[in-house]
């Protein structure tokens, strides 16, 4: 015998499929635009659809910039240790320095001078002015080959103009380092990167190291011969100023510190970065980063610089990473 047939059966289940439709209509993220049908008012999505939505897409996101950063960071081979990955404001990043931003890898010193003038050239292009001037690591090299850090002052000479022009010359750099709040000097020492920052105005160095409680002997004659490189450079930059009142106080600033013995790189970069001698952390001038908010740092960097639009060879990249449809 056939089943009794239900009254309104047809008109309920029209109604469910309705509400069914209008469900999977509303919270498909790869739709361009939420649409209803023109017969019915548009139905407004949910905050809780917009939460699902806004998760799928930032999960999707995170999935390609771990396989981007993961292809950026790979150990290279013999064929393409030298392909280059970066490549913007005349600096060039290759496989060979882009492997050392792995997990747990020590930053090489390409690096870092990438890391200086790409931030140099954002701020220029957000504010129309640089006030944070990054010297490269080149010229921390230079601070020590040409300083004793033994102390012997007859072995000792002082810097001129023909020293350091390259470094500070407004020609050279389209801008006063003088006038700029901060200069910063990434230095690598000892198989390990600091850095010192250098406030003109207030005459004042201060020593940004993430292993400042470790500090050795040659690292102190460093501190010391770094100051008073910097008073002779204060006395290039600034005409009419004389030794005798171009004294700079040293400073050591309470920053965070490394939790292993491969990060100080990336502390250094984000010294470089934000650090500004301000207090906004409790009682601190810096946040006490976690090592995987470290992690993070190492992956925005990099996949931040490959994606620049300066990155002159960003489509190549993340058509090889095979994640240009979904970043490019």
């Amino acid at each position: 015998m056939p089943p009794r047939k239900r009254k309104n059966s047809s008109t309920t289940a029209k109604a469910g499929s309705m509400e069914k439709d209008t469900t999977s209509e509303a919270v498909e993220p790869s739709s361009s635009a939420i649409r209803a049908p023109e017969s019915r008012p548009s139905v407004p999505l949910e905050p809780s659809g917009r939460q699902q939505v806004k998760k799928a897409v930032d999960k999707k996101s995170l999935s390609m910039l771990n396989k981007l950063y993961y292809f950026c960071t790979r150990r290279p081979n013999v064929h393409d240790e030298l392909s280059v990955l970066v490549s913007m404001f005349g600096v060039h990043l290759g496989r060979k320095d882009s492997h050392t931003m792995r997990p747990k890898g020590w930053v090489s010193f390409m690096v870092i001078l990438a890391a200086g003038k790409i931030m140099m050239e954002e701020e220029k292009a957000t504010n129309g002015a640089v006030t944070r001037h990054i010297f490269s690591p080149q010229f921390m090299s230079k601070v020590l080959f040409r300083s004793n850090l033994s102390n012997e002052e007859d072995s000792y000479k002082p810097w001129c103009i023909e020293d350091v022009s390259q470094f500070i010359s407004p020609i050279k750099l389209g801008y006063d380092i003088n006038q700029c709040k901060f200069i910063f000097a990434p230095t690598l020492f000892e198989e390990h990167w600091s850095c010192y920052a250098f406030e003109p105005k207030e005459k004042t160095l201060y020593v940004l190291d993430p292993m400042q409680n470790n500090l050795s002997i040659s690292k102190k004659n460093l501190d010391d011969a770094t100051k008073r490189r910097f008073e002779e450079l204060l006395v290039l930059m600034s005409p009419g100023l004389t030794e005798e009142n171009a004294s700079v106080t040293l400073v050591y600033v309470d920053v965070p510190r490394q939790k292993n013995n491969h990060d100080c790189g990336i502390y250094v970069m984000k010294y470089m970065e934000i650090w500004d001698g301000s207090i906004k952390w409790q009682d601190k001038s810096m946040p006490d980063y976690q090592d995987k908010e470290i992690q993070k740092f190492r992956q925005s960097f990099m996949c931040g610089w490959v994606q620049h639009p300066k990155n002159e060879v960003r489509e190549t990249i993340l058509k090889a990473a095979q994640v240009w449809e979904k970043l490019g």
